[in-house]
C-alpha cells in the first residue's frame, strides 16, 4: 500500500505540476515528504532550469 504522506516522483509530473500551478508550493500540503531522485533533479537541470532542485 502506497505510503499517503511521502510521494517519490518523476520529471514529467513535476513538469506538469509547474505547468498547471505555476510553482512546486502546494505539494507540502499534500504530502509530509516529497523525494525527488536525484535523476529527475539532473534531468530538470539539463532543460535549463535551476527552481526546482538542490542538486
Amino acid at each position: 500500500m502506497p505510503d499517503p504522506d511521502r510521494i517519490v516522483i518523476n520529471t514529467s509530473p513535476l513538469v506538469a505540476l509547474v505547468a498547471a500551478w505555476g510553482n512546486l508550493e502546494p505539494l507540502p500540503s499534500l504530502y509530509e515528504r516529497v523525494l525527488v531522485p536525484f535523476e529527475v533533479c539532473q534531468e530538470i537541470l539539463q532543460g535549463g532550469s535551476k527552481k526546482f532542485c538542490n542538486c
